[in-house]
């Protein structure tokens, strides 16, 4: 397993729903590997939608690490579908649709003993802005919908088709992103009524609070470092003095 496939691997259990904004095809094929095969070996039910292709690869990186796809496929445990199966309803996306077909999936999957859903998705080509902003209000309406149940979502957004100002509301509607390999807690998400909102006063307010609490909880860390460092100083010097106090107890021999 490549370093980057281990270390996206420890951390994705971390969170429930995270955006994928990858610039190569390694890049995302890395990302699903970790994914799948943490939901997986969790006993969840896999459920990926996306092209043929795509998931044909996935099972040869998943059968490379040992997972065999198709016995996985055959016990319900990996399910695939595409995009027109999943995310259109006569042809259209309707986000109620869909959000409820995720609900139905993850209460199924409950049903017949898996742990959990773990879900992931993505584009495969340019949205009209009214199918973006359709899109923008499906990722966070998840985040409230989904957030107390055994959920788990990866949405796959290529950056080759998806402009910056497209991934900036990725980043605002996904609390985790995977960046380059690293998953990394979201500094950018925003809560789903002010994701939603068009009031930038409201937007910046939260901005500068969210400046504070990263500060607040870098100076913590940084305490309890410098705390842990002196204890450790603390106990090196206790030791010292002990080994020093009983040599000096110790009988000489002739």
């Amino acid at each position: 397993m490549s370093p980057t496939a281990h270390a996206a691997r420890n951390s994705l259990h971390r969170s429930r729903h995270i955006c994928l904004p990858f610039e190569t095809g390694s890049e995302k094929e890395s990302a699903l590997r970790a994914f799948v095969h943490e939901g997986l070996t969790h006993g969840m039910r896999c459920l990926f939608v996306g092209t043929r292709e795509e998931y044909e690869k996935l099972g040869v990186a998943l059968e490379e690490e040992g997972l065999c796809s198709l016995r996985a496929e055959s016990r319900g445990a990996l399910v695939f579908r595409t995009p027109e199966e999943y995310y259109l309803e006569g042809g259209a996306f309707v986000p109620e649709v869909v959000l409820e077909r995720l609900e139905s999936d993850l209460k199924r999957a409950l049903a017949d003993g898996f742990t959990g859903l773990s879900a992931t998705g993505g584009m495969t080509m340019v949205p009209s802005d009214e199918v973006w902003r359709q899109m923008v209000w499906y990722d966070a309406q998840i985040n409230d919908r989904f957030a107390r149940l055994p959920f788990v979502g990866l949405c796959r957004y290529p950056r080759t088709i998806v402009p910056p100002h497209r991934v900036q509301d990725v980043l605002r509607t996904h609390p985790v992103a995977i960046v380059r390999g690293e998953t990394c807690d979201n500094p950018f998400y925003e809560r789903p009524e002010l994701a939603l909102s068009d009031d930038s006063q409201s937007r910046v307010d939260w901005q500068l609070r969210q400046l504070r609490v990263q500060h607040r909880v870098q100076q913590r860390l940084q305490d309890k470092t410098t705390s842990a460092v002196t204890a450790a100083v603390e106990l090196a010097t206790e030791l010292e003095t002990l080994r020093a106090t009983l040599g000096q107890s110790e009988p000489r021999r002739s």
